[in-house]
Parts: C-alpha cells; structure tokens; sequence
C-alpha cells in the first residue's frame, strides 16, 4: 500500500472532547554501497503505553524485529495509558503524529471516522484463528483500523488464604453475584482493614469496564443497537449499579474510599483483599505476593459476562512509512510472536493459533492463574464500537464514582448520566 495517503479533515477540538472524555519487505535492487544502504532504511516511530518490564520486552522484541529487517528501524517512546491518547490527538494537530499509535484497551472509533488513522486490511493480514472479541473494536465501516497486540479481559482473582480462614473451601468459588457477597462477606473485617472484595471505584477506564462487566452478566447494554444513545438506564444497570454501591454502603464488603484497581491489585501483598476483577497481566504480580491464590471466570448473574480489551497498533494517516509500519504490524501477528509475547508478559494471545503454540503452552504450564482467563474469553465483550464511545465511557465512570463514594441513589445517578451520554453521542456523530 502507498505510504502517500493523504490525512483526512480533522477537528482537533472535536475530538479531543469526544476521545479524551473518557513480514519484511524485500529491499528491491541490490544496494552496494553502505551509505546508500543507510539512506534507504525507514524509521518507524511507536508511541507505546507500556511500562516497567513490559517496556523493557517490547524493546526487546522491537529490537529483534529491527535484526530481521535491516531496512527498517523501529523506535518506541513510552507514555502512561492516561495519558498517552491526549498527547497523541496534540500531536496529530500538530501535524507530528508517530507512525504508530499503541491504542489502549480498545481502538477509538472518533480516531477512524476523522481519517486520524488508517484501515490496515491491504497491509496487514490476521492470522486465521484470530480472536472474534477484537473485531468490534477494531473494525469500523468494515474496514480494520486496528492490529491486536494482545488481548485482555477480567476474571476474579480469590484470596485462598482468606477463604479457608473464613472456613471457606477455596475449590469452590462463586458461581453466583449472591455467592459472591456471601463469601466476600464472610472475609471482611472492617476493624483489621480486611475487605472481602475491592473493585476500582475512581471515575476512569477501568472503573467502567468494571460496570460494563457486570451489566453484561445483568443482560445490560451500554448503548442501542443502532448506537445513537445510550442503554444502560435499564433494569439491568440498575440491578448493576445498586450491586457496586451496595458493596460499599449496604453488604460493606469493600471499603468506603476512592481507588484504582492498579491501587486494589497493589494491597495483594497485605493479605488483606479477598478478591479482586484482575487482568491477566497483573497475574505475575499476584504470583510474587506470595499469596495463596485462584482464578475463575467472574459470577454470572443472568448469564456470564466480562469485559474484553487488550492493546493494539494503528497506523497514522501522517506516517510517511505506513508501508514499513505495516510489516512491523505483519510480523507481531505471528502466533509465534504473540504467543511468545503474551507468555512473557502474562497478556492473551490474539489468536487460538498463538494460544496453542508451545511457547505460550511453557508459560501456561507455569502460572496457575492464567487458565481462567482463557474459559473467559467465550463471554467477554468489548466496549461497543459507536463513533462517541470515549466520553460514554467516562460518563459512566463518573456514575459509577457518585453512586458509589458520592452518595447518589443508583437510579438518580443512572438518569443524569444517560441524559449526558445522549446529548454526548449525538454530538459526536453529528459532527
């Protein structure tokens, strides 16, 4: 494909509002002459938001593509996954986009309908066994704007320890949202700061994939299925929201103040949590605590439900090299790569192809936790792929923060938020 493209119109303003609201190719003729050869290497420029040891593997694998393919450099700079899509939309306005940007958790619609980046279908073909989760939130007008990285999505993470000190056995995890309260209640201890069950409650992406998570358990929908408004101020996001407060204010089975789940997977170590809605990566981490621990899909309610995210490249419409960027994008997709990448990293791999491959077996056959997250992957669900998403999903964040910790009744907090969602919906895809 034609690394000239030419970037399509696009508002800054707009969509800053709307997003941050929530294998090699051969050289051709030979070339002789060393300088000639260094004129003709490309460099590729990835924006990535991964960090501590993940960064230093990813590195690593950029550098052992970078030895496959001595035409092509490929350079990472890191940045926080907070913040990494507002530095990314200045810097597209700024006309000094990466070549690369490292969505995360799901690729933004509002970036492929303003032409920010570009559908990679002619440049990049999937491997066959590559996982359905991600095609709603890579695939828009169908076309694929997105290239899986890795896949990711919650299941429970259980305190064993906990559990048989509450004359719990540990082989017999919840099955139910109510078996959930009951065991969770049955390990907490206000007075020893000792809390049955913690789920991120601070307005942000990972406080609504928590809601998002449940609700699909609950038989909810975020938005209608034609995506022009919201569908959660429902009987099931009700049933949803009044489960997440309630643990706060009424079972008590979490504690009353604000935090992060990267924060509630943090307290592992004390001994003091009893469960959590973990991410895979997060598994090694449980795994050093030395805490006794078990995994398992999270409790249905009317059915099981999980929410499916994970990370993945686009193209910049203002790359100059969407070609060699392409077949970086090309050489990831491998199940020997990604399968050797989500073993290293504890992530899931983006095909059943990688999943199967035996490099990602070796890593399976060493962490006891990370089956659970593969029985999961039949029931987890992406955030819906509407032009908009972005502030829905932060709104519902707030939600969930003012019922939860702001003392708002579910139902209230529901009306207000699907008042905002709409009216933010509409502007976004009016635009």
């Amino acid at each position: 494909m034609s690394d000239t493209s030419r970037e399509g119109k696009f508002d800054r303003r707009q969509l800053l509002k709307t997003a941050a609201a929530g294998a090699g190719l051969a050289a051709g003729a030979a070339l002789h002459a060393p300088a000639i050869a260094q004129a003709r290497k490309r460099t590729v420029n990835v924006w990535v938001h991964f960090g501590g040891s993940n960064l230093e593997i990813c590195n690593r694998y950029m550098a052992e593509f970078n030895q496959a393919h001595p035409d092509i450099e490929v350079k990472a700079t890191a940045y926080g996954p907070s913040e990494i899509l507002p530095k990314y939309l200045a810097a597209v306005a700024a006309g000094a986009a990466p070549d690369i940007f490292h969505a995360p958790g799901y690729v933004p619609p509002d970036l492929a309908s303003n032409k920010v980046i570009v559908p990679v279908d002619d440049m990049v073909k999937l491997d066959p066994t590559s996982l359905k989760n991600f095609d709603p939130i890579t695939v828009y007008g169908g076309r694929r704007y997105g290239v899986p990285v890795n896949g990711g999505l919650g299941a429970m993470c259980y305190n064993a320890e906990l559990m048989e000190k509450a004359g719990l056995d540990p082989k017999k995890l919840p099955e139910t949202w109510d078996d959930l309260i009951n065991v969770a209640g049955k390990m907490t201890n206000p007075a020893e700061n000792q809390w049955g069950l913690m789920l991120g409650n601070q307005a942000g992406f990972a406080t609504a994939q928590n809601f998002w998570a449940f609700m699909i358990a609950a038989g909810g929908e975020l938005v209608t299925p034609d995506g022009k408004a919201s569908a959660f101020n429902s009987a099931a996001g009700l049933e949803t929201l009044t489960f997440l407060a309630d643990g706060v204010n009424k079972t008590r089975i979490s504690p009353k103040k604000m935090y992060t789940d990267v924060q509630a997977w943090g307290e592992w170590a004390t001994r003091k949590v009893g469960s959590v809605l973990l991410y895979p990566v997060w598994t090694t981490q449980i795994l050093n605590s030395k805490v006794r621990s078990v995994t398992a899909p999270p409790p249905r309610n009317k059915q099981r439900g999980a929410h499916f995210a994970g990370n993945y490249w686009t193209i910049s419409s203002q790359s100059k090299n969407k070609e060699a960027a392409g077949q970086f994008c090309q050489w990831w997709v491998q199940p020997s790569i990604s399968g050797r990448w989500a073993g290293e990293t504890g992530a899931i791999p983006n095909s059943q192809a990688a999943i199967d491959h035996p490099l990602f077996k070796q890593f399976l056959a060493k962490n006891p936790l990370g089956q659970a997250f593969l029985d999961t992957i039949p029931f987890a669900r992406p955030f819906p792929g509407v032009i908009g998403i972005p502030a829905v999903i932060q709104i519902v964040s707030e939600m969930v923060q003012q019922a939860v910790l702001g003392g708002e009744a579910p139902k209230e907090a529901l009306a207000k938020a699907a008042v905002r969602a709409d009216a933010e919906l509409k502007r976004a895809q009016r635009a």
